[in-house]
């Protein structure tokens, strides 16, 4: 096979004929954005705002539990 002349599909790997919309054999279309294809998107990842708000949270709500607690042991 001339590498010329065939593609690869970007879900399942197998060689397919170029301009294929759909790849015979896995059924995804060619598109690119399968798992080895060149468009993959990036995982998102969060925004520190959301992490800071998160551990804003967190901190919140354990330190009343705290107050308690050493309340109730300094009595």
């Amino acid at each position: 096979m001339d590498p010329g002349e065939y593609d690869a599909c970007t879900y399942c790997g197998k060689t397919i004929f170029p301009g294929v919309a759909e790849c015979p054999y896995c059924h995804h279309y060619t598109d690119g954005k399968g798992p080895l294809g060149t468009d993959a998107e990036e995982p998102r990842k969060l925004s520190p705002l959301y992490v800071t708000v998160g551990w804003v949270l967190v901190i919140l709500t354990v330190l009343p539990l705290l107050w308690a607690l050493w309340r109730a042991f300094t009595r």
